[in-house]
């Protein structure tokens, strides 16, 4: 069943549809399945896993991040080299959306996308999408200074060594991170792969609703890129939180890079089901509850909170052992459970380091009043603002 709060913000002027071809990511049957699929990326500061070819520009993209039990929506127009929003959208579903990285039902999320479209009048079906960082693997390699086409070759033969899947039954991609600062002549190198099936899924719902999936990205890395060019921390090592419905993802960042990333397998819904478990509400009137931080369940709130809490704690603890010489001086946390009561305390008080919560819309040039109306989304608008913005890798 489906919630029909459906919130959404229009804009005028769209922009007609534009249409591309794609030859990357057909579907498993046309490859030659004694290979990988190499899914080769635009130039950009983190890997994306689908980067179609367009035979036309492309001047408006779509970004659609479909999470365990909601779908979310934001597109941007650019107006006079400055970013405006033009739609935002967010529908919340009772039932699992997304299961273990995989699309549950993809014919009931291409029929999701392609209402949620037609309702709120999009017109352009280029879309960016972004995968759960829980269903990727990414590895980090270091490898000698070697030419661009010796080092694609070089990078072809490290991912059957670092990746735990038979190479027929992935997707790969790679990213330069640049000079090891502890290796002379080496650079460091991250691999990101995932299953032929997961994606395979992403690609069906979208060709099923009528889209056309430009970009699929990965959450943990929009969400990095997104504080990277918002916050510049680069100075010091900053954490990035996204608090989701079934996962939590912790990334620690420095500059540019991403230093380490973990993934806890405890979001929100944990803490609606626990509402909905003592109280015998149903699941919606159990989630309000937690939104409104009801004065009757509050007191359910401490596990979730310390757990959490807890994690990141850890995982801060762990990253300084190994590396005595960074420090972290801010954490920036996202998603809709980042909005639970007490939490961003509590994590102060374990970490003794600053908690923000991200406001995805400082990255639209627009004054404080205008990026004040879209308050109440900023928690749950980070990845499809970023994967938004991604329109400029395509053009």
């Amino acid at each position: 069943m489906t919630d029909d709060n459906v919130t959404t913000e229009n804009k005028e002027n769209e922009v007609g549809e534009v249409q591309t071809e794609q030859n990357e990511g057909e579907p498993a049957g046309k490859e030659k399945k004694s290979k990988a699929k190499k899914i080769k990326s635009p130039l950009i500061k983190k890997p994306s896993f689908f980067s179609a070819f367009s035979l036309k520009q492309i001047d408006e993209l779509v970004g659609v991040d479909i999470g365990t039990t909601s779908i979310k929506i934001c597109t941007l127009k650019s107006i006079k080299n400055a970013l405006t929003i033009k739609n935002i959208i967010r529908k919340t579903y009772e039932q699992d959306l997304i299961s273990d990285g995989h699309i549950v039902d993809i014919e009931f999320v291409a029929q999701e996308l392609k209402q949620l479209f037609s309702d709120n009048k999009i017109k352009s079906k280029n879309v960016a999408c972004a995968l759960s960082s829980y269903s990727v693997i990414t590895k980090k390699i270091n490898m000698p200074f070697l030419e661009e086409s010796a080092l694609e070759k070089t990078v072809d033969a490290e991912v059957e060594n670092v990746i735990p899947f038979p190479m027929k039954d992935i997707y790969y991609s790679h990213y330069v991170m640049g000079v090891d600062p502890e290796k002379e002549n080496t650079v460091n190198v991250q691999i990101v792969a995932v299953k032929k099936e997961i994606v395979d899924g992403y690609m069906a719902a979208f060709n099923m609703a009528g889209l056309h999936l430009q970009i699929l990205d990965v959450d943990v890395f929009a969400v990095t890129n997104l504080v990277e060019m918002i916050y510049s921390p680069k100075d010091f090592s900053a954490v990035a939180v996204d608090i989701g419905a079934s996962v939590t993802n912790i990334a620690i960042l420095k500059g540019e890079n991403i230093e380490f990333t973990r993934e806890i397998l405890m979001g929100g819904k944990y803490l609606t089901g626990q509402i909905e478990k003592t109280t015998k509400l149903p699941y919606k009137e159990a989630e309000e509850k937690k939104i409104k931080s009801d004065s009757d369940v509050i007191y359910l709130f401490e596990d979730f909170i310390f757990n959490i809490a807890s994690e990141i704690s850890k995982t801060v603890k762990f990253y300084l052992a190994t590396k005595p010489k960074e420090s972290i001086e801010m954490i920036y946390l996202t998603g809709g459970s980042s909005l639970v009561q007490g939490l961003k305390e509590k994590i102060t008080e374990d970490t003794g380091v600053a908690v923000e919560v991200i406001n995805p819309f400082l990255i639209l040039k627009e004054d404080e009043s205008k990026i004040r109306m879209y308050e109440e989304f900023k928690e749950f608008m980070a990845v499809p603002l970023y994967l938004s913005t991604r329109v400029t890798d395509l053009t």
